[in-house]
């Protein structure tokens, strides 16, 4: 096996797949990784498209490699596709079509054969977790199984697979060809060990990275003032379905009719944007609701709010999590597969069931007892956060595949 030698020290090669650098928690925690294991390992990173806000945050010293062209299908949304390439745009269509009756897992392995083979590398790392059989996207799984040529292939999930659609048969074929999973969460791996009970001894946890210095300087720069004189909630994450942001604008409208007043910020976009906006309307509350869209730095949105709340129907470990508890700001989340670990044991914030009912209660209640939630950003600005224990997992992970 190549590895590259730097003087007397010979350094590891680890390639990386991922689909893109756009705004997100897998890109997000990918590049914190980076930044902490550059030096350590020569590191190369594959893209299928080099779009995305995140590219300039690249660190410096890795290598960037570029899939097929072709593969910018599966790394790119259809509405880039449309303004870059129509061609690409109507390939990508006609394959999400054929996925919508064929499912992905044939689609994607032949679609891989369009990378050219790639390595030696002592470990190739796939960065995405694969998605529900209907749903065309991924593919990264592929190419690190198929197309590279590594001593040890790993695959990262960032996904409650149990509950996203993606716990079939062949799902778990597919990662049974896999030397080491990563899980980002207690909870993440507990989820896919239900899934796929056989590969129990193959997942081992990692938690996420982040740049907490660059958080809290971020969160510094023109952070948002908000009047005192009412209580302001932040969502900050895409706007799709799994996100439950509806039940979110239902509950603002419960505590309107409550006579609390509260003020309800949404940080991010996505596909369900309009419909959301429109909801608001027509509830009555689009004077409560400020929809802010992607922010390349949400951080000075956050940092002065009373309340982060994430109404999802289903998560992994989300970063925004931490990055809140960073900034001081408590957290209100509906019951999902790491919150346990993220927000309970950590004394961070509320849990409540996963029902629109629950979160309604939940957020009156928290409203109504503003002092709790004051002593809970007193508390949470005396917890220092770092990296420590996400390096000492991923030190033990390397470790046992003799890397």
């Amino acid at each position: 096996m190549e590895s590259i030698l730097r003087g007397s020290h010979v350094k590891k090669r680890l390639i990386f797949v991922n689909n893109n650098l756009h705004s997100g928690g897998i890109q997000k925690s990918l590049l914190s990784l980076l930044s902490h294991i550059k030096d350590q390992y020569a590191v190369t990173l594959l893209l299928m498209s080099d779009t995305g806000e995140y590219k300039a945050q690249l660190p410096k010293g890795i290598q960037v490699l570029h899939c097929s062209p072709i593969l910018r299908i599966l790394g790119m949304s259809q509405k880039e596709l449309w303004r870059e390439n129509r061609l690409l745009f109507c390939i990508r269509s006609l394959f999400a079509a054929l996925c919508r009756i064929t499912g992905n897992s044939l689609l994607l392995r032949i679609l891989s054969h369009a990378q050219k083979r790639l390595g030696p590398y002592d470990v190739a790392i796939s960065c995405m977790h694969s998605e529900p059989p209907r749903v065309f996207y991924g593919g990264t799984n592929e190419i690190v199984l198929y197309r590279i040529r590594a001593a040890k292939k790993i695959a990262m999930v960032h996904a409650d697979v149990l509950h996203n659609g993606s716990c079939t048969a062949a799902t778990g074929k597919l990662y049974g060809q896999f030397d080491q999973i990563i899980a980002c969460s207690k909870g993440c791996r507990e989820q896919f060990v239900k899934a796929f009970p056989d590969l129990r001894d193959r997942v081992s946890v990692v938690s996420n990275f982040h740049r907490f210095h660059e958080i809290r300087a971020l969160a510094s720069q023109n952070p948002i003032a908000y009047p005192r004189d009412q209580i302001h909630v932040i969502t900050v994450a895409r706007l799709n379905k799994e996100k439950g942001i509806e039940r979110a604008l239902d509950a603002v409208r419960a505590c309107v009719d409550a006579g609390i007043p509260i003020q309800y910020h949404i940080v991010g976009d996505g596909a369900e944007q309009q419909s959301l906006e429109k909801r608001a309307a027509q509830l009555g509350i689009a004077g409560r609701v400020t929809f802010y869209g992607m922010q390349q730095n949400p951080y000075r949105f956050m940092k002065q709010a009373d309340l982060f709340l994430l109404p999802s129907y289903h998560e992994a470990a989300p970063l925004v999590f931490t990055e809140a508890k960073c900034l001081g700001v408590p957290i209100l989340a509906t019951r999902t597969a790491s919150v346990q670990e993220m927000i309970l044991d950590d004394r961070a914030g509320w849990v409540c069931e996963n029902t629109t009912a629950a979160i309604v209660h939940s957020l009156q209640e928290i409203c109504r007892h503003r002092e709790a939630l004051q002593e809970k950003r007193e508390e949470l600005s005396l917890k220092t956060y770092h990296n420590g224990e996400a390096m000492r997992q991923w030190n033990a992970v390397m470790k046992e595949q003799e890397i």
